[in-house]
């Protein structure tokens, strides 16, 4: 039955890609691949990517790939990773504290922790970004950004198993250029951010950009004045040089700094939204542990204070018991007295050699970070009684070597060599102020180091004009050693309760293959099969609870793709689609083990999954002055083999919970997005251009589990923009809502001893943005 599905599902997807390419094709199938595209006075733009290691128009490049200019992040107001979900398809971004949580196809992002990898992989100018909160690094002064969807495990490796988000600097100009923009908005928002570039001599320049932002938290608290959370001041500044001391030879070289201050966001989420209790507990048992035994039943409207608070307002809430008092239902208020705070630092220098002819390309890629962050969290709601802190760091260097082919030969090949040292340190600890002893607590300090190398080769051949058959292969080996020492606080003493060093090589070779057919150079359909995978790990505290494995082993996929891609009436139009499915095997999840009045987060191997669906994306300029963008997604995810243990305050189950049939997290079964601005042409007085973006998705699920606790409802959210620029494009002011219906998206959510606790995604934000170029 389940082979029947699936040859079902590629013959639908064949046929819907060959409907969008027929027409096409019978009307130009003489015409070659290597033909000039046709030109437009007022076309959609054209985009040069970098998704297949190589600069490839857009349109020619075999892989669902989203992409954003520089002045498409402008208009959308996109000034980090957060917003991209806005317009591309198949994404969707989730966040918890200073963590970013991207999930792409029904991958997400879950581990975070120093014993693992991320699941999409985040590059900023060719370096990969080890840690998730990496991700959260502003855009400035950009060139472009590109989101590639679906796994690509031959030329980007282990560390892109549901996708990638690449960042692309500007580069020093043959002129001097200067610009900036200052924005003033709610929240006492206050940011400024520009950039200049200096020709130094004919050959070698330099460009120099950076960013200030402050801005007042947006969740409030109100039971601790000025505690409010996800308050910003972030400090960016990035300098580029550029020497091309012949035509064949190019070097850049950049060095940056980042920092984020605040006061976080709660690292498991900061709003209560119910629990599990026992119908036939006792009212002692409420005052005593909130009647919360495992043996309950979902009370899904219900929000109350920590079990451990001891506060009780007399009023009986369910079946004549006190539960406590009652949460604040606004999703932008939090009820915590503790003293949130978060702190990250990381410096970056990068090198790029290149040097070419006609006919090869050689290629140098270097990296160096060092990254660190901290941030504390607690009782989400009630009194402090303990606090968490979060101490992650990174101390990363890379080398990239690549060696490949002209892009105009029928020929195209790449082959590369790439090595990664990565050491990562991450503290977890737990505090309690005892009045006899002082602190109490515990704390698990652990190192990973990795090692990772890897070989790879990728080539197209055009056997015919028309038809261009692509394979590669990517063998990567990673070498890991974990060493984790588990702390008991005592009177502020530290008291070893264990400690212990694991070591192991995870090996893997993944694979591309596909073909293309060009019906004229602006239609191409294509088929792909492609693997990914990635690297297994270690959790720290197995040793504290033998239930608790010590290892979790890697985590593949195969991916199935076949879409098309196009441009019809001198370019007025683009049009993409893509219909793919996801088979995964032995999938990471996180899961919580109860060790005594803590809940302890491990990772386990879940059995097999999928996820399958269509994406489409739409740009139309049908008159100069109109712009359209449109994308549309259809997604069906399910666990197909999947036990777990129950998380905290879950029913109990003594041999495990299956969670086959659940839907993998973050998936929304549809999501679609629109975006329209027009140009209003003021003769002398310059161009006035209203905008306008709409988000409207499906309901999705922000656990494995499927709860309505963590469920978002299906939503809509709408952007307004109202932009005016000058005649000769130096001067411009935009006035700005974004979230116009001030609608709370649920965004992370994970059971914990408060019941289940989530995020949600930023609220109304508004205000005017005034920019300048030279």
């Amino acid at each position: 039955m389940r082979s029947t599905v699936k040859t079902s599902y590629y013959v639908a997807t064949a046929i819907a890609t060959l409907a969008v390419l027929l027409p096409a094709t019978m009307a130009h199938a003489q015409t070659t691949a290597n033909a000039p595209p046709p030109s437009s006075q007022f076309g959609v733009d054209e985009i040069v990517v970098t998704a297949q290691r190589r600069e490839q128009r857009l349109q020619d490049v075999p892989i669902s790939i989203t992409a954003f200019t520089s002045e498409d992040l402008r208009r959308t107001g996109t000034q980090d990773i957060t917003r991209l979900a806005q317009n591309t398809p198949g994404f969707t971004f989730g966040r918890s504290g200073l963590e970013a949580r991207p999930a792409i196809r029904g991958v997400r992002t879950e581990n975070v922790a120093g014993n693992g990898d991320p699941t999409i992989g985040f590059y900023v100018d060719d370096i990969y970004q080890s840690r998730a909160a990496q991700a959260g690094q502003p855009f400035v002064d950009v060139q472009r950004v590109e989101v590639l969807r679906g796994p690509q495990g031959t030329l980007f490796g282990r560390n892109v198993f549901g996708g990638a988000v690449s960042v692309v600097g500007a580069l020093p100009g043959a002129e001097f250029d200067f610009g900036g923009n200052v924005i003033v908005g709610n929240y006492s928002r206050v940011a400024a951010s520009g950039y200049v570039s200096i020709p130094l001599s004919s050959n070698f320049g330099i460009r120099i950009a950076g960013t200030r932002e402050t801005r007042d938290g947006y969740v409030k608290n109100i039971v601790v004045k000025d505690n409010d959370l996800y308050s910003q001041d972030t400090k960016f500044i990035r300098a580029t040089a550029l020497w091309t001391p012949t035509d064949s030879l190019e070097i850049i070289v950049r060095g940056s700094y980042w920092s984020e201050g605040g006061t976080g966001g709660q690292a498991f989420g900061y709003k209560p939204q119910g629990g599990f209790v026992d119908p036939n507990a006792s009212q002692s048992a409420f005052d005593t542990r909130g009647g919360r035994d495992l043996n309950g039943i979902l009370v899904p409207n219900l929000n109350f204070f920590s079990a451990t608070s001891g506060q009780r307002d007399g009023i009986p809430d369910f079946q004549g018991r006190d539960l406590g008092v009652s949460v604040d239902p606004d999703p932008y208020t939090w009820q915590g007295q503790l003293r949130s705070f978060a702190d990250l630092e990381q410096k970056a220098v990068s090198a790029q050699i290149k040097w070419s002819n006609d006919a090869i390309f050689v290629r140098s890629i270097t990296g160096y970070q060092d990254f660190s962050y901290v941030a504390n969290a607690g009782e989400v709601a009630g009194p402090t009684a303990a606090e968490s802190r979060q101490i992650r760091g990174s101390d990363a260097t890379s080398q990239e070597f690549q060696i490949g082919g002209s892009e105009t030969k029928p020929l195209q090949w790449i082959v590369g060599l790439y090595y990664l040292n990565d050491k990562v340190f991450d503290e977890f600890g737990s505090f309690r102020t005892n009045i006899n002893d002082g602190i109490a607590g515990s704390r698990g300090p652990f190192t990973a180091k990795v090692e990772s190398k890897a070989v790879y080769g990728q080539a197209s051949y055009y056997v015919v004009p028309q038809l261009r058959l692509t394979g590669g292969i990517r063998y990567t080996e990673d070498d890991k050693d974990f060493d984790v020492t588990n702390f008991r606080i005592v009177a502020g003493v530290d008291v070893v309760n264990n400690s212990f060093k694991l070591a192991g090589k995870f090996k893997k070779t993944t694979w591309r293959a596909g073909a293309d057919f060009f019906a004229t150079p602006d239609n191409m359909v294509y088929a792909s099969v492609s693997t990914g995978f990635r690297s297994g790990g270690f959790n720290g505290g197995a040793g504290t609870n033998p239930l608790i494995p010590a290892t979790f082993a890697p985590e593949t996929v195969t991916a199935y793709e076949i879409g098309s891609k196009n441009r019809f009436a001198d370019g007025r139009y683009q049009f993409n689609i893509s219909l793919y499915r996801n088979d995964f095997k032995d999938l990471q999840v996180q899961n919580q083990f109860l060790v005594g009045a803590t809940t302890l987060s491990a990772i386990r191997n879940a059995g097999e999954a999928y996820s399958q669906g269509l994406e489409a994306e739409l740009v139309a300029r049908p008159v100069p002055e109109l712009t359209l963008n449109a994308t549309a997604t259809l997604m069906k995810t399910k666990y197909t083999e999947y036990i777990t243990g129950a998380p905290p305050n879950y029913p109990a189950a003594p041999n495990g919970i299956s969670l086959a049939g659940k839907e993998i997290p973050f998936s929304p079964r549809s999501k679609f997005t629109f975006a329209a601005r027009y140009d209003i042409d003021l003769g002398n007085a310059g161009v006035l251009t209203p905008s306008a973006n709409a988000i409207v998705s499906s309901s999705f699920f922000n656990t494995d589990f499927n709860t309505e606790l963590d469920r978002q409802k299906a939503y809509a959210k709408f952007d307004a923009r109202l932009g005016w620029r000058s005649k000769d494009d130096r001067y411009g002011v935009d006035v700005f809502v974004e979230n116009i219906g001030d609608v709370a998206v649920k965004n992370r959510g994970v059971f914990g001893s408060q019941g289940l606790n989530a995020s949600y995604e930023t609220p109304r934000f508004y205000g005017v943005q005034v920019t300048f170029r030279r």
